[in-house]
């Protein structure tokens, strides 16, 4: 009786551990906006395919929104448009924030999605959220936001409803038919709340292949987590790292990484854990520790024991006794669940950010769109440090110079800017971005 109720206990204490975890994994919603006679469309949902081909269950909600699409379209649907300030497409949302337009060769094969969507496939958000009841019969939708983090504070954000349905022939799936919201202010770790949307199904949907997101986002555009009624696998391995996995400190010694959550969504399983180094310096020991103070040498496999639904605690134990760059994986592994790996680099002391034989670049042109264009197009801009200042300068098949974009006070991250060529006769173009020798072409049609 009393080993009993020692495991009681202890399963009571890993229970109330992924109760107070103060970070769920974030799953990335992305958006696609197109319309269903655009046929540039299509490259872009190639792409969209690949990474999925490429990511594990449950990290990530496809969903596509049409306009000018008849039946497939409603105001609803377009308010995200005007939310975003969608003008052309194809043009991918991932999480609000971070988009992608076009349908070039990087769009076609994932690369620039793939880019986009590891901003946010190991974050971890402050918010869990939960289906209390789907009735897509009854048009009935209730869904649960719980706040885990004593520090965060949610004021003034929405809670989103989409109906989305699968296979409407033409290689239309996914297709969001209806939006709905609500507002949303919850702060607290503990605290919850419950929101109901009533919704009459249309008789036009196939309710089989109906399905329903709910997400929160804030006045920003930021989506902070979502959540989907697809049918999941049994058991998921996710990961809640809420800080940037590409660590730097200026002092050799012992470095300690901040925490990060492995959860074990599902039945109870084993969790196998280990650090595969790519490279480091010889006289580095990478190891990790968890929460109960046991610490792990990195190159072992330990297991551990997780309840369903249980979440545990680790942080990265490094002792660098050099300068240098350690690239390596934190390896989760179980027979009930696909691995997951959590890619961390450490650069320690005076180290660049990237290859010494390549010129550090702060900008860098991600996209060109539409490409080939009519009147004027967008380049997207990768920035690097806010306030950045360079130039585009265009130039025509005779390298005379035609046009010239000045970039000013860049803020950081991601940077749209607009191209008029209105004036230009059709034809090629080159353009180049100064101080990077960046280039690529442009073609105008009529």
């Amino acid at each position: 009786m009393k080993h009993i109720m020692i495991i009681i206990l202890l399963l009571g204490l890993a229970l109330l551990y992924a109760q107070n975890a103060p970070y769920y994994p974030t799953t990335t919603l992305i958006e696609n906006f197109g319309a269903s006679w655009c046929a540039a469309c299509e490259f872009a949902q190639m792409g969209l395919d690949t990474i999925e081909s490429q990511i594990n269950p449950g990290e990530v909600i496809f969903t596509r929104l049409l306009t000018e699409s008849g039946q497939h379209s409603s105001a609803e649907v377009d308010s995200r448009f005007e939310l975003y300030e969608v003008l052309g497409f194809p043009a991918v949302i991932f999480n609000g924030k971070i988009r992608v337009n076009g349908s070039d060769e990087p769009v076609m094969d994932g690369s620039l999605y793939r880019e986009a969507l590891n901003q946010f496939r190991y974050l971890g958000s402050p918010l869990k959220m939960n289906w209390e009841e789907i009735n897509h019969a009854d048009g009935i939708y209730t869904v649960n936001v719980a706040m885990l983090h004593d520090e965060i504070v949610v004021e003034d954000g929405m809670v989103y409803l989409y109906l989305v349905e699968d296979n409407l022939g033409e290689g239309l799936t996914r297709i969001v038919h209806y939006v709905s919201s609500q507002a949303i202010s919850i702060a607290g770790a503990g605290s919850t709340a419950l929101f109901d949307f009533d919704i009459t199904p249309d008789p036009a949907w196939d309710l089989s292949n109906l399905w329903a997101v709910a997400f929160v986002q804030l006045p920003s555009n930021t989506i902070l987590q979502a959540i989907s009624s697809e049918p999941q696998s049994g058991n998921q391995i996710r990961v809640a790292a809420p800080f940037d996995l590409n660590m730097r400190t200026e002092d050799t010694g012992a470095f300690f990484s901040p925490n990060f959550y492995v959860y074990n969504i599902g039945e109870a399983s084993i969790l196998n854990t280990s650090v595969q180094v790519h490279s480091a310096p010889d006289d580095w020991y990478v190891n990790y520790c968890d929460l109960q103070g046991m610490c792990y040498p990195g190159s072992m496999i330990f297991s551990h024991n997780m309840s369903p639904n249980q979440a545990k605690a680790f942080d990265l134990n490094i002792s660098a006794g050099s300068e240098g760059t350690g690239v390596f994986d934190f390896v989760i592994e179980s027979d009930d669940a696909p691995s997951y790996r959590i890619p961390f680099t450490l650069r320690v002391g005076n180290v660049s950010n990237v290859d010494p034989l390549m010129v550090p670049a702060t900008l860098s042109i991600q996209n060109t769109w539409p490409n080939p264009f009519k009147q004027g197009l967008s380049f997207q801009i990768q920035n690097a440090k806010a306030g950045s200042s360079s130039k585009i300068t265009i130039f025509n098949t005779r390298g005379q110079k035609v046009d010239e974009l000045p970039l000013q006070n860049l803020k950081e991250g991601i940077n749209q800017v607009s191209w008029n060529a209105t004036d230009l006769p059709s034809g090629v173009y080159f353009y180049r971005l100064d101080g990077n020798l960046q280039s690529g072409k442009l073609l105008k049609v009529q």
